[in-house]
């Protein structure tokens, strides 16, 4: 049993269930209140974007409230088996699936079944035309290995951009695992130039905003500059002159000094809100943070 809505859902999990939000005419989010998902019907079947693991049993269902017509097309968002390792449960010889050359390369060497290969694969970006439907799709390098892919509906106005937010939280670890903090940063810059009212980033159990970006652009630039300024204004001389057995154990108290100060002040402005989480995940960002600041800014 789901609902389908397009307000703004009530908050909580719904393990035993789901729920289907109509982003655009035609154009649903399927979640669980955790994982998202995104669909669109057209006249030549569904296409579907990411199918992750805890929604798998959901999927055909969800597809059959709103239309009787077949999923013709898969698109992969990135590599990461949480989001795309559903597919193996459903797709079939004819299914399209869609990668981009550096994800399909990846998916390639791995040989995962639940994770079947790509069958039309693209460089740098393309459009895809579906039963008069435009999707846009291009290559950004903000989390994953193999790199990730943009996902645009400028018609209906709808982006896609997968493990860059979750609405009403920080980032999980890590700024969401990014193995490219700078991208990570700039990857908001660039949505937000974008003409979009309706964002699906992955997790949650609601539609994602304009305001939910601005609100992780600002949390993310306030960890950059805290970390930056922290980092310059440590005064090591009194933990260099602690005793150490090691370089190693030396380069641990100044690395982790500056990440915990810095830690300590974004929390503190961020622990009231909007976001939540910044107790739990804030210095992890920072520790992040400072490992690009520090060997790559």
């Amino acid at each position: 049993m789901s609902n389908i809505s397009n307000d703004q859902p009530v908050g909580g999990s719904h393990a035993d269930n789901y729920t289907l939000r109509e982003a655009a005419s035609g154009v649903y989010m399927l979640d669980d209140g955790n994982y998202q998902n995104m669909f669109a019907t057209t006249s030549d079947g569904v296409v579907l974007f990411d199918a992750p693991t805890p929604l798998a049993r959901f999927i055909e269902p969800a597809v059959k409230e709103v239309t009787d017509d077949p999923i013709t097309a898969i698109v992969y968002s990135h590599i990461h088996k949480d989001h795309i390792a559903g597919a193996g449960s459903f797709v079939t010889p004819d299914t399209a699936i869609y990668a981009e050359a550096g994800a399909a390369e990846y998916l390639q060497a791995k040989q995962d079944p639940t994770r079947p290969l790509p069958t039309h694969v693209f460089t740098g970006k393309t459009t895809l035309t579906y039963g008069g439907r435009t999707i846009e799709l291009e290559r950004e390098n903000f989390h994953s290995v193999g790199g990730d892919v943009l996902i645009r509906m400028p018609q209906e106005k709808v982006v896609m951009a997968v493990d860059i937010l979750a609405p009403d939280w920080v980032p999980l670890q890590d700024f969401d695992g990014t193995v490219d903090m700078f991208g990570y940063m700039n990857i908001l810059d660039r949505i937000l130039s974008l003409d979009f009212n309706a964002f699906i980033g992955g997790h949650s159990g609601r539609l994602g905003t304009r305001s939910d970006l601005e609100m992780n652009r600002d949390y993310t630039r306030d960890v950059y500059e805290t970390v930056k300024r922290v980092s310059a204004e440590m005064d090591f001389g009194p933990l260099i002159g602690v005793d150490r057995p090691t370089e190693q154990a030396l380069a641990k108290k100044l690395f982790t000094g500056t990440w915990e100060r810095a830690a300590e002040e974004v929390v503190e402005r961020w622990k009231d809100g909007p976001m939540q989480g910044a107790e739990l995940w804030t210095e992890s960002h920072c520790r992040a943070m400072f490992i690009y600041v520090h060997f790559c800014d």
